[in-house]
């Protein structure tokens, strides 16, 4: 029932942008908030195409910018493949927190346990792992830090 919920206010969304912004944020945070999503104030912008992954934990702050494709994950599979591990489904989740005033480009893909420092850039195309300073400019893949927002 949620994620019909998710595909409801999505489209509702999608359909709003035509004659208001305003509206097209509130119904696409609506969207999210219905998934788990936690928002600690407006965002500026969420495109409808970014995939926002809950389930370990995704805290959104103020006034950030999400572009299209933009894949945000706070689970990891992949380390469940060895054996030993497949009863340890605690390792499987860790969340994924993004700063206030931070832009994420257009198909960025962000992973599991990331903390984004607010007034981020990060770069079209990067994959984000690990802790991104405040007003660090950061691009490719693996994402590294080319400079400073305040400069």
């Amino acid at each position: 029932m949620k994620r019909l919920l998710y595909y409801v206010f999505r489209m509702l969304a999608f359909c709003s942008r035509l004659f208001s912004s305003s509206l097209y944020r509130k119904l696409i945070v609506l969207a999210h908030k219905s998934q788990g999503v936690c928002f600690e104030g407006m965002p500026e912008y969420i495109h409808t195409d970014a995939y926002l992954d809950a389930s370990g934990g995704l805290t959104i702050g103020k006034n950030v910018v999400i572009s299209t494709n933009v894949v945000i994950l706070s689970h990891d599979w992949s380390f469940l493949k060895r054996e030993k591990l497949k009863h340890d489904m605690s390792r499987a989740f860790s969340p994924v927190y993004i700063g206030e005033d931070a832009f994420i480009g257009a198909s960025v893909v962000v992973l599991p346990g990331t903390h984004i420092g607010k007034s981020v850039i990060i770069g079209a195309g990067a994959v984000v792992k690990g802790n991104i300073p405040d007003y660090a400019i950061v691009v490719g893949n693996p994402a590294k830090t080319i400079g400073d927002t305040r400069n």
